[in-house]
């Protein structure tokens, strides 16, 4: 598990990286050196200042389209609360007057948030007129967002704030659970409990493909591993011709055989959703709290095959590791299906790719657990 963590943060401290390379600064900067000392000066080059003047518009425009939205989401916001109060009067809850009340209140709460924040991107575009360096930071910034409400999920820029309507979304998947091989002569009885586990990383894609958004197509690019154990002191034979369950002829502690993947999933998913409409036209359709449903499957390819022994020979600690030595097949598929709500599901999926060749020992994995996705 600690591998598995180690792996994750790796992932997202090399793509933090990656999104934060795309930012470096560009300034018309030059560095020159009069009377033996170090001097820095503005390029002013036609070039070089065409190019500035085109920044600073790119950041107005951006500066501008914040403020646009952030109106429109306070201007829908006090829309909601109207509709609430004139609910709460319907219902009895609340009388005319206090209702009366609370609007104006509210009203003039959002009229001076909207003064503040124009006055804030009034300071914001007076000082990109008149700064002497610009930085692609300030045209749009990416991040990585993680949440219980939206998972783990990439912001490059503004690209998605303002589209009347976004049909796709994506966002990292992590999923955990049990794992054991299933064929002629095997079984779950055949498995350890302890370590048998199945355990995956990747990022999907979501698609709707129906007008209300409850009918989505997911798809993406997975790394998943799958972790075996024989009982009874049992291994799968390192044999590149013929894998067979053989009994080893001593005790040991650990005997794991594992498989790192590379798989393709696609999945058809029916679910809820809340649909909220904004001032200024723009949709939006949330899945918070919403049940869903999906069945789909995968196609991919085996990276690497090996088995872990460890055991103990004249009161010595030996660990053996045994890589790439068995006749696996490379290409692996199956179906997979889950039910879950919010961001939490939980799946089953099953190969249908025999493990091994067909020579070898029968079987196939299946696994079941609780996904992020």
């Amino acid at each position: 598990m600690k591998k598995n963590t180690l792996f994750i943060t790796l992932i997202l401290a090399l793509l933090s990286n990656f999104l934060s390379y795309g930012q470096e600064k560009q300034q018309p900067v030059k560095t020159d050196t009069v009377n033996g000392k170090v001097i820095k000066y503005m390029n002013l080059s036609k070039d070089a200042y065409q190019n500035m003047q085109a920044s600073k518009s790119r950041i107005i425009s951006h500066l501008e389209e914040e403020h646009r939205l952030f109106v429109s989401d306070l201007k829908t916001e006090l829309k909601e609360y109207i509709i609430r109060l004139n609910k709460s009067i319907a219902d009895g809850d609340l009388g005319q007057g206090k209702a009366d009340q609370l609007k104006t209140e509210y009203a003039e709460n959002i009229a001076m948030q909207i003064a503040a924040h124009r006055k804030k991107i009034d300071g914001e575009i007076e000082f990109t007129k008149i700064r002497t360096s610009i930085s692609s930071d300030d045209i749009g910034a990416s991040s990585i967002e993680i949440s219980t409400e939206k998972g783990i999920e990439i912001n490059i820029g503004t690209f998605h704030k303002n589209k009347k309507e976004i049909l796709t979304t994506s966002g990292f998947t992590l999923g955990a659970g049990f794992n054991f091989m299933n064929g002629e002569g095997l079984g779950i009885k055949d498995f350890s409990y302890e370590n048998n586990n199945y355990f995956s990383l990747g990022y999907q894609w979501q698609t709707a493909i129906s007008k209300n958004h409850k009918w989505r197509m997911n798809y993406g690019v997975t790394y998943q591993s799958q972790k075996t154990e024989l009982n009874g002191n049992r291994i799968f034979s390192p044999n590149t011709d013929n894998t067979q369950v053989v009994g080893i002829g001593f005790d040991v502690k650990d005997a794991k055989f594992r498989q790192d993947q590379l798989v393709f999933p696609f999945q058809l998913e029916y679910g809820g959703n809340s649909k909220k409409e904004y001032e200024d036209g723009r949709i939006r359709y949330n899945q918070w709290n919403k049940w869903k449903v999906g069945i789909g499957g995968f196609v991919g390819f085996n990276m690497s095959s090996r088995l872990k022994l460890r055991y103990e020979e004249n009161g010595r600690d030996i660990k053996q590791a045994t890589v790439n030595a068995f006749d696996t097949n490379p290409f692996v598929y199956g179906i997979d299906a889950y039910v879950g709500r919010d961001n939490f599901t939980f799946f089953g999926r099953m190969n249908l790719n025999n493990v091994f060749k067909s020579d070898s020992v029968d079987a196939q994995y299946v696994s079941f657990g609780i996904r992020l996705q």
